[in-house]
């Protein structure tokens, strides 16, 4: 019997600043997985996948590019498993996520969607005001696409970089103080790690509430591999901001191959 294949597309280098290696780091160790469970493995970058290339019957894939999640649309409409699916990554774009958490119940900061020819006039800043600014489409491509203002020379700084960028909405967020913790999952809640940004110590055992917002986040979104980052907010729970299909997992890089590698496998045993 011909063994299960699987093809892992690696996340496009525009949409891994500083994490190329990283990126690709975690979808070689699962690919290592699934080899030495019998599958036939083989990775591309997302920029060498296109119209011509030959449909899998299984992929793994990180990429976020509406050019290649087209070719992977049609894939998928052909038969084609994918990990994550095309409208859970679309589903993490910033204007819709926000909206999908806030319907789900998700505790997120106060948000609101602003155009940047508007933000000006619509974004009122005191003195003792601190908002984050993120790109309303992706994630953060390039320093400056996420970044904190409490004045308003900050904010006519970081206006006229998403101004050069051509960046037509941008995601205003109250801040929300308190520690910042990253997350990583697996499925629902199959797999869980979180560790504190700042200096990265292990707290998954301790953030039991977390782990329940993160796989309703997930869940809500249609992820299947996934991670993010939240504030443990004083008296008030964890608050999601950020949300993201495929994190490096470089916290855990073996431990998350392991379980997604398991997890992609268990629908052939069933």
């Amino acid at each position: 019997m011909k063994p299960p294949s699987v093809l892992g597309i690696c996340r496009e280098r525009v949409f891994s600043p500083g994490k190329v290696e990283d990126d690709a780091a975690i979808m070689e160790s699962t690919l290592a997985e699934l080899s030495c469970a019998g599958w036939e493995v083989r990775v591309l970058r997302a920029e060498a996948v296109d119209d011509s290339t030959s449909r899998p019957e299984n992929v793994l894939s990180m990429a976020q590019s509406d050019r290649v999640l087209n070719v992977l649309a049609e894939w998928s409409r052909k038969g084609t498993r994918l990990v994550n699916t095309v409208p859970s990554v679309r589903n993490c774009y910033r204007k819709p996520l926000t909206r999908i958490l806030s319907e789900s119940g998700v505790c997120i900061p106060p948000s609101r969607m602003v155009a940047l020819r508007e933000a000006k006039e619509r974004i009122p800043l005191w003195s003792s005001d601190r908002l984050w600014l993120k790109r309303g489409d992706v994630h953060a491509v390039e320093d400056g696409d996420v970044v904190s203002v409490t004045c308003r020379e900050e904010l006519d700084q970081a206006l006229e970089h998403f101004r050069r960028r051509g960046i037509a909405d941008i995601l205003v967020q109250k801040h929300v103080p308190g520690p910042v913790v990253k997350f990583y999952g697996v499925g629902r809640a199959e797999y869980f790690r979180a560790y504190l940004a700042s200096g990265g110590e292990e707290v998954t055992a301790r953030v039991a509430a977390l782990r329940t917002v993160a796989v309703r986040a997930a869940e809500a979104a249609g992820l299947e591999v996934y991670g993010g980052d939240a504030v443990l907010a004083e008296g008030n729970g964890p608050v999601l901001i950020d949300l993201n299909d495929w994190p490096s997992f470089s916290r855990c890089r073996q431990s998350a191959a392991e379980s997604i590698a398991a997890y992609f496998k268990r629908p052939l045993k069933e």
